[in-house]
């Protein structure tokens, strides 16, 4: 079983070092197999706090000497934003539409001095970020992909995480260790501890070593709109076993792409986003079990 340090931290303070966190779980019987490191020390490529920060996108024009290429305005808390030449084909659709800043569009952003990977090798191969002109206007910055990064081989376009009120809240300067750093330990789960097949599970047993206090998920749901009367329809064929089922019908579901927030924590605890239904029923079981 994958689990994020991260998602851990939801429900529990750990203070402790990864290698801690590590010995206090497999001294239990959670035997700890792998750790996989992510932009944080100890992984290929650790993130600098200082040069590869989040930056919020707040306008993209169009390059004016290359078709494919545009300009996009990006703060990150400095005095000036950073004009950044990008040929991102995820950001055409922001084309000419002025200020975004209102669509609360977040990316990485390296800052010149930094180390990355280079998207365009087959191979990792770490490169540093240096200036130079692209066509005519001078680029120091880059919003990254994941596989300049280190996360995956995926760059057909930057990442783009955008602000609501179940992401987390992004802050436009934030080193991105703090936002995307991680540490996922790959935890061997044996019949005898079942109860931690899930993320709630785990960190249950860690603040039960560490004496602290666990935080329950919030389990308020708030139902509205008439009765389904024949819209389900529940059979129980073993009562003494199960006295009661309960079902709900959601209706206004849109079939889309999960926020990216979830779609990044369901990779790293080992599953494929495939559209935001299957990705809701997956978290919850990830976290619930």
């Amino acid at each position: 079983m994958r689990v994020p340090l991260s998602w851990l931290k939801d429900f529990v303070n750990i203070n402790q070092s990864v290698k801690e966190v590590d010995s206090i779980l497999t001294n239990a019987g959670l035997e700890v197999k792998t750790i996989d490191y992510i932009g944080i020390p100890g992984a290929e490529l650790e993130w600098d706090r200082n040069l590869i920060v989040l930056g919020q996108i707040l306008k993209v024009e169009q390059h004016p000497n290359a078709d494919k290429l545009v300009l996009a305005t990006v703060e990150y808390g400095a005095d000036t934003p950073e004009t950044v030449v990008t040929g991102a084909p995820n950001l055409y659709q922001y084309v000419g539409m002025g200020d975004i800043s209102h669509l609360q569009l977040y990316s990485p952003l390296a800052l010149e001095g930094a180390q990355l990977y280079d998207g365009h090798k087959a191979e990792p191969k770490k490169v540093k970020l240096k200036g130079r002109e692209l066509r005519g206007i001078y680029n120091k910055a880059m919003l990254c992909s994941e596989k300049e990064l280190g996360i995956s081989d995926e760059h057909e376009g930057i990442i783009i995480m955008q602000k609501d009120e179940w992401s987390p809240d992004y802050v436009a300067g934030a080193p991105l260790q703090d936002v995307l750093g991680d540490a996922v330990l790959e935890i061997d789960i044996i019949p005898n501890i079942a109860r931690c097949a899930s993320i709630v599970g785990v960190a249950r047993e860690y603040a039960a070593l560490t004496n602290q206090p666990l935080r329950q998920p919030d389990y308020n749901v708030t139902i509205e709109g008439e009765k389904v009367p024949g819209g389900v329809e529940l059979s129980t064929e073993n009562p003494e076993l199960n006295p009661r089922f309960v079902a709900i019908v959601i209706k206004g579901i849109e079939q889309k792409q999960s926020p990216y927030w979830m779609q990044y924590r369901l990779r790293q605890a080992g599953q494929r986003p495939i559209n935001v239904v299957v990705d809701v029923s997956n978290y919850v079981m990830l976290e619930m079990g």
